[in-house]
């Protein structure tokens, strides 16, 4: 959202362990040093005298995401492909980002320390100049931001799911409002997931297959793996989207009674594979949810 009174863009980021979101864009996490300027300025990004390839590929999965600078360069990248949204070069910042429930209160400080740079801030991505200040940087329990302001359509009690890369962020609310001590994250989601159906497939059929066959798969999409490799995929799908449903009654909710909202990369999966089908059920298809209501709450709390 761009203010144009007071030249000030508030950007939602999303920062995933595989994708990075805004409200209008989705790319990969990667970022790959270059020993110099790069043959194209796709996906490049120059800062500090430093060149990267940025949104190819992706990171090594990490425990913690400010231990290196790369998150904060892909934070320059996604602030400039929102700046291009609004036309904009030179502008204040506002960064809205996120955190899992369950470690928000004690890593919510670090995070906001790691991206709230002093100075401007020059730089060039994809062969075009920007220059940023970053205001402030507002940081948002995710999960429950991807449905704050639509909390109303489904009951005064929920229990929203967010199914990432990383982990599971489960959020149980009564009277619209979250209660802590039943919100967890589970450290399982979609990266194991597909890790283990790539190591079934192998250990079955003697082929390799990437993430790709496999979402072709999950999307419905044509695909030439063989009907055997498929049909070990499709299994793989279906014992983790039964594993999230065991979980979930694990934690003493009864899926039958309590509106379940899905969202996050393995809503589809749910939607897809999961046994639980009923009126109660819900899917929030867009994987933006979460960088969406950052910035809906960074204007609430600008008052905007």
């Amino acid at each position: 959202m761009f203010i144009s009174d007071k030249n000030l863009l508030v950007v939602g980021v999303d920062h995933g362990f595989c994708l990075m979101k805004t409200p209008h864009h989705i790319f990969e996490n990667g970022v790959h040093p270059l020993g110099g300027e790069s043959t194209l300025p796709t996906n490049t990004l120059e800062y500090n005298g430093e060149y990267f390839k940025v949104g190819e590929g992706r990171l090594p999965m990490m425990d913690v995401k400010t231990s290196d600078d790369n998150y904060f360069r892909l934070t320059l990248a996604a602030i400039a492909k929102e700046m291009d949204v609004y036309h904009q070069k030179h502008c204040e910042v506002i960064l809205a980002v996120g955190l899992p429930f369950s470690r928000f209160a004690r890593e919510k400080e670090d995070f906001r320390k790691y991206l709230l740079r002093e100075g401007e801030i020059c730089f060039r991505f994809g062969g075009k100049e920007y220059g940023i200040t970053i205001q402030d940087v507002y940081v948002f329990p995710q999960c429950y931001a991807a449905i704050v302001d639509r909390l109303r359509e489904y009951g005064k009690e929920t229990l929203v799911v967010d199914i990432g890369s990383k982990t599971i962020d489960v959020i149980h609310t009564k009277n619209y409002v979250p209660v802590e001590s039943d919100s967890t994250s589970i450290a399982e989601a979609m990266i194991q997931c597909m890790a283990g159906i790539k190591n079934e497939v192998y250990q079955n059929c003697n082929r390799r297959i990437n993430e790709d066959a496999i979402q072709r798969i999950v999307m419905g999409e044509e695909t030439t793996l063989p009907d055997e490799c498929k049909r070990f995929v499709e299994l793989g799908l279906s014992r983790f989207a039964n594993n999230v449903e065991a979980k979930l009654s694990e934690q003493g909710f009864d899926l039958d009674m309590i509106p379940v909202i899905y969202l996050g990369g393995g809503v589809v999966v749910m939607k897809q594979y999961g046994s639980r089908r009923g009126d109660n059920i819900f899917y929030i298809d867009d994987v933006r949810a979460n960088a969406k209501g950052f910035e809906y709450l960074a204007k609430q709390k600008l008052k905007c």
